[in-house]
């Protein structure tokens, strides 16, 4: 789907000039704050607070960017889950700012990398976020052992599911480490999908495209139904994600159609004394 930014070539040049200074400059400034409330809150295992003051950190970088924003339905959903696994699709490094846009409760489960990167990486550990080395076997047992007892806590975690961003933005076959979790605690796993995200930013491309956001939070897949059988957990729940994806895509067409229409109409048709166009 072609991106439904409404800026052309120039104009992207320049808003890309003025956003990346801004993302590094601001990744200095909230990392104070941030640097404060786990000072104040250490005696909080969940670091609820920490936690939220990162999510608005990571979501405003999308949320509030110009020509930009983020839609999220049904959020009730994903707070009633109580203790869960949220998996999402994952196309875009903006998923993580359209996640954090959400204000669910979770540790992120994520590359260890990202927990390298200056200012906004360090609050990643603050927080007590799960790093992983892909493909190091080591590091995926302790990943998992960590996972196990952030859950025996009562918290919930945060994981794609597919290892890495899709090239094409169709979903991908699922690792089995988030549904190997969810039965063996029998934590319930919440879907989410997110669409628009690739659009704005492409595997391989540092080239910002800002538009609209949609993220939807699925209802829980109850693991009890699949007893041990975390595989056929994984089917069920990748089944759910594909039509739940196709179907968020469908409407997030539909309204770039009528965004694009009624645009259109307001170009093609003068406004006519009386008409608020003409105020």
């Amino acid at each position: 789907m072609p991106s439904r930014t409404p800026l052309g070539a120039v104009g992207l040049r320049v808003y890309n000039a003025l956003y990346w200074p801004y993302l590094a400059l601001t990744c200095v400034i909230f990392f104070a704050p941030a640097l404060a409330i786990w000072a104040l809150t250490f005696w909080d295992p969940k670091k609820r607070l920490l936690h939220a003051f990162t999510s608005f950190w990571g979501a405003h970088y999308l949320a509030w960017a110009p020509f930009a924003s983020v839609k999220v339905f049904n959020r009730d959903v994903g707070l009633r889950a109580g203790p869960c696994v949220y998996v999402s699709n994952h196309q875009s490094m903006v998923d993580i700012l359209a996640v954090f846009a959400t204000y669910l409760p979770y540790r992120w489960v994520s590359k260890r990398a990202n927990f390298f990167a200056p200012f906004l990486g360090w609050t990643m550990w603050l927080n007590g976020y799960v790093p992983l080395k892909r493909g190091h076997l080591p590091s995926i047992r302790r990943m998992l052992r960590r996972c196990e007892a952030e859950l025996r806590a009562g918290n919930s975690l945060f994981l794609f599911p597919e290892g890495t961003r899709s090239d094409d933005g169709e979903l991908k076959a699922f690792y089995r480490g988030a549904f190997w979790l969810a039965v063996r605690h029998g934590v319930p796993v919440v879907p989410v999908v997110i669409e628009g995200t690739r659009d704005i930013l492409p595997k391989r491309s540092l080239l910002i495209r800002p538009q609209e956001v949609h993220v939807r939070v699925l209802p829980p897949v109850d693991v009890a139904a699949f007893g041990r059988n975390d595989r056929a957990l994984r089917e069920a729940v990748h089944e759910r994600m594909s039509e739940g994806l196709a179907e968020l895509r469908r409407s997030f067409k539909e309204v770039g159609l009528a965004s694009t229409e009624a645009h259109a109409s307001s170009r093609a048709t003068p406004a006519k004394a009386g008409d608020p166009r003409s105020a």
